[in-house]
């Protein structure tokens, strides 16, 4: 058993990929393993082959649509009720979608799924994550550098209003996944003992290049052989979670295992402020 052993441990969109190989490290490590996922076939394939491979039976599976805020405060309760305190949260669900597509709530799904639904869902279980001086961790990208928030009215980007172009709008989600993590560690400071990181996890071979049909996504999917294993951006996740020498350090930006300067937008500090406020306003929670 390593440093996570007995630690309780959430990961969404874990059902392939860099959320799989996450969770299945984590259980092997020891950690009681939430596994967060849209699909309940996958998300029960998955469950059984991780807990046979890693001998670890304290691996549980909840469903949620996180592209639904009803459905990520339904499981954000669940969670709550079934656990006594959140050790680590790993936002990694994400997506990639060719064309716009409006939420039932009435956001552009890129964001709602991969910015506001991470949002809702942390903040929803911070009171747990403070109980036991936990850590957020949130899957970001290199891509974050392309992202252009101030392109036009913040809401509007958020709305799915004006030009569509997919690449564009996936930017913007980890862009808004940096200045999340670095807006939430500086509400936390003096407040409360948890931790908060983004990451890029490197190019991989996951499921996201397969989620739609796009000129790029097929150039993606030609260069998968050639890409790295998930089990790369897990054993980063991990890493932010358990290593000592990274205890106490929050508020930062890591390319996979070494610690990296974010994007200038991802430094704007009023930016920050703004996408926070109006993602609380969005989702519906105290700014």
């Amino acid at each position: 058993m390593g440093a996570i052993d007995g630690k309780i441990c959430v990961v969404t969109g874990a059902n392939s990929g860099i959320g799989e190989a996450t969770c299945r490290l984590l259980a092997a490590d020891g950690a009681t393993v939430v596994m967060v996922c849209r699909d309940k076939g996958r998300g029960q394939a998955a469950l059984t082959e991780i807990r046979e491979r890693t001998s670890n039976s304290n691996v549980h599976l909840y469903i949620a649509d996180l592209a639904s805020l009803d459905a990520v405060r339904a499981v954000a309760e669940s969670i709550r009720a079934d656990f006594d305190r959140v050790d680590v949260l790993v936002n990694n669900a994400g997506l990639w979608r060719a064309h716009r597509q409006i939420t039932e709530d009435g956001f552009e799904v890129t964001l709602a799924v991969n910015h506001l639904a991470h949002v809702l869902l942390t903040l929803s279980l911070l009171d747990h994550l403070a109980k036991a001086s936990g850590s957020v961790i949130n899957v970001s990208s290199e891509a974050h550098r392309s992202g252009k928030l101030t392109r036009m009215p913040l809401e509007q980007i958020i709305r799915g209003e004006g030009r569509y172009r997919s690449l564009q709008a996936y930017s913007d989600s980890k862009l808004a996944n940096v200045l999340f993590t670095f807006e939430l560690a500086k509400r936390l400071e003096g407040k409360a003992d948890v931790t908060t990181n983004a990451f890029h996890p490197g190019v991989l071979a996951t499921r996201m290049w397969n989620q739609d049909i796009t000129p790029l996504n097929l150039v993606f999917r030609l260069f998968k052989p050639f890409m790295g294993r998930p089990e790369r951006g897990g054993e980063a996740a991990v890493r932010l979670a358990v290593d000592p020498d990274l205890e106490g350090v929050t508020g930062r930006y890591f390319n996979r295992l070494e610690e990296s300067r974010a994007s200038d937008a991802a430094r704007d500090e009023e930016l920050a402020a703004r996408l926070w406020n109006l993602s609380a306003e969005l989702i519906g929670v105290p700014a």
